[in-house]
Formats: C-alpha cells, structure tokens, sequence
C-alpha cells in the first residue's frame, strides 16, 4: 500500500521482550509505534494502515472511535485478545498473521456486531447452551474443577422464558440457551452447523436451543463428531440484522467470554464500519450476493409447552408434550378395539405359525411373526395399566384374549388334521422358558412403547414382533392340548403369559419414565403389573438354573479327550437321575470295554452317576 502511513498501534502494557518480538517481524512495513492511548484519531486518520495490537477490552474502545473511518485495519493476535482474534478470523501465531499481511490482500468493508452498545468480536452467549461454556472464574479453574462445573451444569439444566424480538416476528418460548454470532466462526455450536455466513453480509445469526431432555443434547453431541451442518432437532435459527432479548427477570449472559447479567439484550448490526485487511480464516462475501433473513423457529416450544418447560430441570428423557400426549392416546384407544381385521390377522398369523413349526421351517415362522397384530392392544394395556384406564384396560384385554383365543381354537383344529404327532426342534426350543425369556420380552416392550411414542421411529415395530416372538408359543400350546401332551401345552403356555406379562410391564414403565403418567397415578398399576412378572419369575427361574447345569454338564462332555474315537453333541436327556446321550465318532464299532470306559470318564468328570445313551458314528 505506497503512500500509505502505517501505524502499529500497540497495547499500553506491551513488554520489552515483546517488542523485540515483533519488530523483526515488522521489518519492511516502515511502521511508527504508536501506545493506544496517545493517538488522536480525528487528527491523523487519513489514507492509514492501522496495525493493532491490542487486548479484547482496549480494541472494544478503540472500535467506536475508528468506525466509518479513513483507516484501514489489520488486527495482530494479542494474548489477552482471543475473542477478537478469533471474530477476525486472525491466524494465532504473529508470525504466520504477519506472514499472512505480506500476500496480496485487498481490503474489505465488514460489518460491526454491538450488544446493548458495546462491541462484540466473538458470540454473546444467554444461558446455559449445548457447548456449556465456562466463563469467568471458572476458565481460569484447574481442569478438575472445570470439569465438574460442566458436569455439574449439564445434570441441572433449566430452561428460561424468553420473548424474541425482530424487525418483522416477535416469540415468546422457553430455552436452555441462546448463541449470538456475526458469522460461523464465532461459537463451536456455530461452527458446526452454520455454512453461508459472513462478516459482511449485515447479518447476525442466533442460535436457540431448547432440547426437551439431556439425552437429545449427549445425542446430537455425539452425531456432531460426524455429521456437521445440521440445525439440531431441538433448536432454532434467526438471521437477521437486529434482535432483542427481554425477559420478565435479568438473565445470566456472556458478551465474549465476559460475564453479565441483564433483562433485556438488544444485538443489532451496524453495516460497512470497518475498512480491513481480513484475517486468515474470515469469510466475507461478494457486494452482488445479497442476505436474506431466516426464521426457523418451528422446533421451539410455545404457549403451554413453553410454560411447562420453563423454570424446571431438564429430564434425562424427553417427556410427553400434552400435544404428544393426546396424539398418541387416541392411537392406542384406536388399537386396543377389536375389529375383523384383526381377528383375521390373528387367525392368519397362528395359523401360519403352526404350519411353519410342523415343517420345522424358521423363515415360515419369522413370517407369522410379522403378520401377528398382538403389539398393538399390548402396547395399549400397557398405557391403561400405567394410567389406571379401566375403559382402555378393558378394551385391551378384550382385544387380546380375543385374538388369542381365536388363534388357539383354529391351531388346536389344524392340528387335529395334521398327520405329525411327534415333537420336532421348533415346539421343543418353546416349551422350557426362563429367565432370558424374560429378558428378551421386557426389552421388546420397552421398544413397542417408545416406537409407538415416537412417530419417526414406528417402522421397527416389525423388528420387535420377531424380537418377542407371540405368535410360536400360542401355536405350540395349541398343539400341545391337541395332542393331549401337558408338557408342551403348560410349557409353550407359560412362555406365552411370560411374554405378555413382561412386555405389559416394561411398556408401562418405558411410558412412565418417557413422562406420560405421574407416578402417583402410575404406582399403583406398575406395582401389580410387577408382582405377576415376580410370580412368573419363579419357575423361570428354576428352568434356568436348570438350563445353566445343563450348559456345564454338555461344556464338561466335550472337554474329555479320547484317543481312538471324538465325542460331540452331547445333551442332558434328564438331570435326576442323570441321562445324557452323547455321539461318538469312531473308525470301528465300540467294545463293551471301550463303552465302559467312556461313561466312567464321563463319572468322574461330573463327579456323579451318569446313565448314557450313546450314538456310534464310523467313519470311513
């Protein structure tokens, strides 16, 4: 820039071993050294390059002065100038930002962000915000302390009312957080999900963030890390050149990384008041691209949802909206009514079952699985059980002893005609329930519920009907009165209640917990529910203890080592008295010597009398 004065404007406290720093670097730029406080700028600013180094609060009262000036700016990173080193888009290194002033630059004309008539560098930050900033004290804590503030904050979480006021839309709603930045830049919460914003387009960019539970914000926290340039679901975006916040108390804020507290914050733009060489890392745009503004704001909460949500903690969960609420009660009175359909359904889907566990087929199975409509009316009996809806309750009920007993009586007849009579893997693997069944049936009812609670998720409906697998059990009962054999009747029987049972429970407490029942009102219901599935408990128990001897006593079998002949495929016939058949593959037949000593190895290993059933296999 020939004929250009160059002034290098530098921080009243600056330390000889700084100086000696910077004036190597300086060399060629044939700058006069000028302390902040002795320059006059209505005297001397004309046709100036301007290089300051100045901490954030000195360059905060040297802006005002310098705006819409004859001066051209170049902003040198001072170590207490972070929040304006980083608004410029300044390189950290003086060596690399000097650097970069060498190159071919060509000033622009950006804009100024103010806050209640202070000028802002970085962000103004209302609240407490997803990226949960320690300011203050607490940046200057020792790591441990910072930490457990942040923590601390996370677990306490309050969202405040607040009234939003622009040009052309006003809102009341309630927020954890709000970030205020010029450009992308200015936050990390910005910086992940603001694209187009510059420093010269006469925009300012709020970010409102109303999560409705701590997992939705530990959630997006995490999607973030690979996926950016996505406006979280639980917040809003407003871009436009002038907004204020008010509310009816003060509320906590930071203006670049300073502390405050007011109750109302007007953040406005002031268009072309800066003539600068721009930073590194700044984006500005070009004079024919034009900004427009934005108001997203549809993921807020408003009226009563603002109002419930102001003032209280945050819950781990999202709850229940009363809109939620309502929407899905009028799903589940709609699926605990018992119609034709579902009738057919059910009548289908057994049958389908039986056909499939006579053939011994699996994908047949999984088939009928799939078609059975039992999810529906239990998910709905749970909601009655959590809310003490006898009418619902009723309905429910109806809806699924009807269905069942109208797939059991058409098993029970297709079994008659059905020539098989011998028990095959399929009914064998449903006629011994325990503790994992158990297991498996209150998973798949914690996911009916919150699949049923939330719309965008109710295509895994069909994944939780294969998980809970209804439909094989009711088939395997049915065969089994059919047969007269009450073995597999009461065995496939208690794998059904099992099911039903632990889905109607853990259904209901997934809804509790999701907020849609009070716990004065849900208690009652929850505890009865729990002291069937207790009740249930027991002989499960006992057949898993019993699978889990059996596990042990196959596991000890197939450990032995023999050297002529392998044994494989061991299995517990009977515990008292012991009976277990083994295969044994050999290159001859066994000899009673051989047989002898196989089952006395088998005796001392379990430390127990076996009675043993033995398969020869030759091999050739």
């Amino acid at each position: 820039m020939s004929g250009t004065r160059t002034i290098f404007l530098h921080s009243k406290d600056i330390t000889k071993e700084e100086r000696e720093t910077i004036e190597p670097l300086l060399s060629g730029f044939d700058c006069e050294w000028i302390k902040a406080d002795d320059w006059r700028i209505d005297k001397e600013a004309k046709d100036v390059l301007l290089l300051t180094y100045l901490s954030d609060e000195e360059l905060k009262l040297f802006i005002p002065l310098v705006s819409e000036k004859d001066v051209t700016m170049a902003v040198l990173p001072h170590p207490k100038g972070v929040q304006s080193r980083v608004g410029y888009g300044v390189s950290p290194g003086l060596a690399q930002a000097v650097a970069h002033l060498r190159t071919d630059l060509k000033a622009v004309t950006i804009d100024s962000m103010y806050c209640n008539d202070r000028p802002v560098f970085n962000n103004v930050i209302i609240g407490d915000t997803f990226q949960l900033v320690t300011t203050g004290r607490q940046a200057t804590a020792p790591r441990w302390k910072r930490i457990k503030y942040v923590v601390g904050k996370f677990f306490t979480l309050r969202p405040f009312s607040v009234k939003v006021n622009t040009p052309k839309k006003e809102i009341e709603t309630a927020v954890a957080g709000i970030v205020v930045v010029q450009h992308g830049k200015g936050s990390m919460l910005s910086r992940l999900i603001l694209e187009d914003s510059f420093a010269n387009d006469n925009r300012l960019h709020a970010i409102l963030i109303s999560p409705r539970s701590l997992m939705q914000l530990a959630l997006f926290a995490i999607r973030s890390v690979f996926k950016r340039r996505q406006l979280p679901p639980f917040a809003a975006h407003i871009k436009t050149n002038e907004i204020m916040f008010s509310g009816s108390t003060a509320f906590d804020f930071s203006e670049d990384g300073i502390s405050q507290s007011a109750k109302e914050l007007k953040i406005e733009i002031l268009p072309k008041q800066l003539k600068m060489l721009p930073g590194e890392f700044i984006k500005t745009a070009n004079e024919r691209e034009s900004s427009s503004d934005v108001f997203r704001v549809s993921q807020l909460p408003m009226k009563e949802s603002a109002r419930v949500m102001a003032g209280k903690k945050l819950p781990f969960i999202k709850h229940a909206s009363t809109e939620e609420f309502q929407s899905l009660f009028t799903v589940l009175r709609s699926n605990a009514d018992l119609t034709t359909s579902y009738i057919v359904l059910m009548v289908l889907s057994t049958m389908l079952g039986a056909f499939g566990i006579f053939a011994n087929s699996t994908p047949v199975v999984i088939g009928a699985m799939i078609l059975a409509p039992l999810m529906a009316p239990i998910i709905s009996l749970s909601m009655a059980t959590l809310r003490q809806d006898n009418k619902l309750a009723i309905s429910s009920a109806k809806t699924i002893l009807g269905g069942l007993f109208a797939g059991f009586l058409c098993a029970v007849l297709l079994t008659f005609i059905t020539p098989i009579t011998t028990p095959n893997n399929e009914i064998l693997s449903r006629i011994r329930p325990n503790l994992l069944d158990l297991g498996i049936a209150v998973l798949s009812g914690v996911a009916g519920a919150y699949a049923h609670a939330r719309e965008e998720i109710a295509k895994t409906l069909a994944g939780v009907a294969i998980a809970v697998a209804l439909v094989p059990p009711l088939a395997v009962s049915a065969i089994g009165l059919a047969w007269m054999d009450w073995g597999i009747f009461l065995g496939a029987l208690l794998l059904l209640l099992t099911n039903l049972a632990g889905m109607v429970l853990a259904g209901a407490i997934t809804f509790l917990v999701m907020g849609y029942s009070p716990f004065r009102l849900a208690k009652k219901g929850v505890i009865l529910s729990l002291i069937f599935v207790v009740i249930l408990s027991l002989p499960l128990a006992l057949s898993f203890q019993r699978m889990v001897q059996e596990h042990n006593i196959v596991a000890r079998i197939e450990a032995l080592e023999y050297d002529e002949f392998k044994v494989k495929e061991a299995r517990v016939i009977r515990l008292t008295p012991l009976t277990v058949g083994i295969t044994v593959i050999a290159d001859h037949n066994l000899s009673e010597i051989e047989l002898d000593e196989i089952k006395q190895s088998l005796e001392g290993s379990l430390n127990r009398e076996v009675e043993l059933e033995i398969t020869v296999a030759i091999k050739r």
